[in-house]
């Protein structure tokens, strides 16, 4: 019998798959420096749910973490193309922008760097490779359970007919050589 790939197999995949991008997703938030109060880095959470005919994988983080991946935040709107005074170098030296200052409320918050917004992909393009690595194991294992079905009828046929495929299509051939012979 031959070794196919069994939904069981998959479902296990797609929980390892999936625990595996939260593990890469928590290691380039540290890298590039997504972290102000660890929130995002402890909110992401996955899930894997289905049976094994069909299943379902959800990861949830914070929408703040988007707003991070895309280098975008307040200022930018629906239909400003990524343009805002904000980045412009001469209205950040005269508005005195392009220094550490300190953001929020006057008792708490942090300081800013001075330094423009910019994306720091932590996310799409790491998602975007790795769902491609899913979908051509997800085909091969697919395959394999196909073709482990086609084998296992082939078998099935000549364990009942007693005999091989290539048997019923030559074997008349062989029996009646003197027929065809030149």
């Amino acid at each position: 019998m031959a070794e196919n790939a069994t939904p069981e197999d998959r479902i296990k995949y797609m929980n390892a798959w999936s625990e595996m991008m939260v593990n890469i997703w928590r290691e380039k938030i540290e890298r590039l420096h997504v972290i102000d109060t660890y929130t995002l880095h402890r909110q992401i959470t996955e899930n894997v749910a289905g049976s094994t005919d069909f299943a379902t994988i959800q990861h949830k983080f914070m929408e703040y973490g988007i707003y991070q991946d895309c280098g975008t935040g307040v200022g930018y709107k629906k239909g400003n193309q990524g343009y805002i005074d904000v980045l412009n170098y001469s209205y950040r030296v005269e508005n005195r922008l392009d220094v550490p200052r300190k953001r929020g409320p006057g008792w708490g918050g942090g300081y800013t760097s001075g330094e423009t917004r910019y994306p720091r992909e932590w996310f799409s393009r790491p998602y975007y490779a790795s769902v491609m690595v899913l979908k051509e194991q997800m085909a091969f294992m697919y395959s394999e359970e196909f073709c482990g079905l086609i084998i296992d009828a082939i078998q099935y046929n000549e364990k009942v007919r007693g005999t091989s495929l290539r048997n019923r299509l030559w074997g008349s051939h062989w029996k009646n050589k003197n027929r065809y012979s030149f």
